[in-house]
């Protein structure tokens, strides 16, 4: 049966391992220290973010990591979806869903008005998954500038 629930910090060794797969199979181009300055950052402080892991067992094989702001859009508490990957092998079961769900579920519960993400153009998967749970589409472009 799989578990859905926050990460604790013994789970952190294995969700930067999961984290790296997951950067690694999109060509993100970003070091292990930077991923865990990130994991590090929400463990250690629930009120920037909570993470989401699935576990079969002993077995680790999802996550959904999401972070809350302040948005001028919706006009107050909002949170981003940021990181959802999946093991390969244990995709197109329901576990996705149940780690977006667990993320909805948190978002609303701490007051968020929205929950925002963004998927790859070429992940249509994805894509997909997110409108099942009644994700609408912008029409917009994301842009960063790193420092």
């Amino acid at each position: 049966m799989i578990e859905v629930r926050p990460a604790r910090l013994h789970d952190r060794g294995e969700l930067l391992v999961l984290f790296r797969a997951q950067y690694d199979e999109h060509a993100i181009v970003i070091s292990d220290a930077r991923i865990a300055l990130g994991v590090d950052g929400v463990l250690s402080d629930a009120r920037r973010g909570i993470i989401f892991v699935a576990r079969d067992g002993e077995l680790l094989i999802g996550f959904a990591g999401m972070t809350f702001l302040w948005s001028f859009e919706h006009g107050g508490k909002a949170a981003w979806l940021e990181e959802l990957f999946v093991v390969p092998e244990r995709r197109a079961h329901g576990i996705g869903g149940a780690l977006i769900e667990a993320a909805i579920d948190k978002a609303r519960s701490r007051g968020c008005l929205a929950v925002d993400l963004e998927v790859e153009a070429s992940h249509a998967r994805a894509a997909n998954l997110y409108l099942r749970h009644d994700f609408v589409p912008h029409t917009r472009s994301r842009f960063v500038r790193r420092f």
